[in-house]
């Protein structure tokens, strides 16, 4: 149905993979066999996952598809093989998905509710925002017969015991991006609330459906399942939820400074299903001295684009002071089109008069800044658009540049 229960099934799979067996999962069941069992079943037929399986063994999908010796060794506590063992836990996924893809969605509404971006001056292990978050966890993780534990407010911390010592780290971050609301309106004109999950399509719009929240309700519900359907684990599990992902970045090497690290880590935290490494990048800096502009024309005051360092803004706006407001915006409008034009027509420039001022703005399109391609950065446009614009708009100038 959309990219969030895709990742619940995904990682029911996953870490019923890791939890027992060292073998690889390479087999797979396909699209369409996922689709014919999702449209067998639904959410009030499927009580457990041994009758889902009994139940699935009947049908003609899982004989096409010879599923049959894998559900039957299962159902009789057999050893399974290799094979078998991948088809069972892709069977999980898909029972995952119809058993608790509902509530799943309920869940990730409920987080995204909650606004947990960064707040100018308030460290985030005392915002009150994070504060909610975590007994919003912690009620979900008790509700759910897991182990939940607060690292000082910084990280929180949801352990399934197995046997032994080795630990699998589930990665995500229950931190945002800052959020622009005027900016949340589709290319129709739809305006959207960003924290309040709206389904349109197969996709889910509000801020953290997609970075991460997402991965914090797939993960608690692979959890619970494997914790009620009493799989056996070989290895322990810990989902470690990070506050300052989207900032400092400083929460969990303080974990990790009174907590032993995970052998084994994942990060749900980008691409279905699962990323296996991230990237790193790095964030420039550069200030000007002040000083008076010269010279005849309109003076930019004010140039702004974005709240976070690693997203591309959908919008960058530019304040222009000039004692002739209408003229200025008119002819920014017919630059603005020329240069659009000029550069590949994939984005906009608009110019509109406001009291005494003229806003200029570049709207493109909006991006996390590990995938720039997938974005048009309206900043870098604009700064281009306004070099572009000597010796056809008057312009005073502060810079020897």
């Amino acid at each position: 149905m959309n990219l969030s229960l895709k990742q619940l099934a995904a990682t029911a799979l996953i870490m019923a993979s890791l939890s027992s067996f060292t073998c690889v999962a390479n087999a797979n069941v396909t699209a369409q066999q996922s689709t014919i069992i999702l449209k067998t079943f639904n959410e009030k037929s499927v009580t457990d996952f041994r009758q889902f399986l009994k139940s699935l063994s009947g049908t003609d999908g899982v004989k096409a598809a010879d599923f049959g010796p894998a559900i039957n060794t299962f159902l009789d506590n057999k050893t399974l093989s290799d094979a078998q063992r991948n088809d069972i836990h892709r069977l999980l996924g898909l029972y995952t998905r119809l058993k608790y893809g509902n509530a799943a969605t309920d869940t990730l509404r409920e987080l995204v509710a909650i606004p947990t971006a960064r707040v100018d001056g308030v460290a985030q292990h005392e915002n009150p925002e994070f504060i909610k978050i975590a007994n919003a966890i912690k009620g979900l993780a008790e509700r759910f017969d897991l182990k939940f534990r607060n690292v000082d407010n910084r990280v929180y911390e949801v352990s399934l015991d197995g046997v032994g010592d080795e630990v699998v780290g589930i990665h995500v971050h229950a931190d945002v991006v800052p959020v622009t609301p005027e900016n949340w309106v589709l290319p129709d004109g739809t305006r959207l609330d960003p924290f309040k999950v709206t389904l349109i399509g197969d996709r889910l719009y509000g801020r953290g459906t997609e970075d991460d929240k997402n991965g914090i309700v797939v993960a608690l519900y692979a959890m619970k399942v494997i914790k009620e359907e009493k799989l056996p684990l070989a290895r322990n599990f810990k989902l470690l939820i990070d506050t300052t992902e989207e900032t400092t970045g400083d929460a969990l090497p303080y974990y990790f400074e009174r907590n032993p690290t995970p052998g084994y880590n994942l990060a749900l935290d980008g691409s279905y299903p699962v990323v296996i490494a991230e990237k790193g990048y790095g964030t420039v800096m550069a200030s000007f001295a002040r000083r008076n502009a010269d010279g005849e024309g309109a003076e930019i005051v004010s140039m702004t684009g974005g709240a976070a360092t690693n997203q591309i803004p959908s919008k960058s706006v530019a304040t222009l002071l000039t004692d002739k407001p209408a003229q200025l915006a008119a002819s920014l409008q017919q630059a603005g089109a020329d240069y659009v034009k000029s550069n590949g027509g994939n984005f906009a420039v608009d110019a509109s008069v406001d009291g005494n001022d003229v806003k200029l703005t570049v709207t493109g399109v909006s991006a996390h800044s590990s995938a720039p391609q997938s974005g048009v950065n309206p900043v870098a446009r604009m700064l281009d658009f306004i070099n572009s614009l000597q010796g056809k708009v008057a312009l005073r100038h502060n810079s020897d540049y």
